[in-house]
């Protein structure tokens, strides 16, 4: 016999996809990416943290021209690789980005958020061990945190992961917190 609870899980779609990446953002604000991923049946299968970064070398643009202008306090950045059931390889970066103050990270935020404005450049994909890969900014999250910013992005490295599901571990990477 079934639940009410259950059966209305069943009724609402409660494993649907959104609800899956909720879960999944609920892990990962608490920083546990191991259940975050898993929560979005999906398989962290590499990692790479770098930090104490040079924000001027590691960018390239107007977001470059931004920090020769306004130094950063700090750059942290993680590249991670997760699977599905599938064999799709989904290839993340996140970028923590602190800035001297809330006003001077929301300003880098305008200029980054601007398509075409240049971008903190991954330090390379390569280093996970499974092929580079390009971002394009296609699948890009961003958020301000005081006078913390945040940049993620992900690109498919493997099989055919569809838009919806880039873009859901993106948002749930963008939440993460700075290593």
């Amino acid at each position: 016999m079934t639940s009410v609870g259950a059966g209305l899980d069943t009724a609402t779609g409660a494993d649907s996809a959104a609800a899956r990446t909720a879960r999944g953002k609920t892990e990962a604000k608490k920083g546990d990416e191991t259940q975050a991923w898993q929560r979005m049946s999906l398989k962290e299968i590499e990692r790479v943290v770098k930090q104490d970064l040079r924000c001027g070398v590691q960018s390239y643009g107007q977001v470059q021209q931004f920090f020769l202008s306004h130094p950063c306090t700090d750059l942290d950045q993680l590249l991670f690789a997760v699977s599905d059931d599938n064999g799709a390889v989904i290839v993340g970066s996140v970028v923590w980005v602190k800035m001297p103050s809330a006003t001077s990270a929301a300003e880098l935020k305008k200029v980054e958020d601007s398509y075409g404005s240049g971008d903190v450049r991954p330090f390379g994909s390569e280093v996970l061990g499974l092929g580079g890969v390009h971002f394009t900014g296609q699948h890009y999250r961003s958020r301000l945190d005081g006078s913390l910013f945040v940049i993620t992005e992900t690109e498919a490295l493997r099989g055919r992961p569809s838009d919806d599901q880039l873009d859901d571990v993106a948002a749930v990477a963008d939440v993460l917190p700075p290593p």
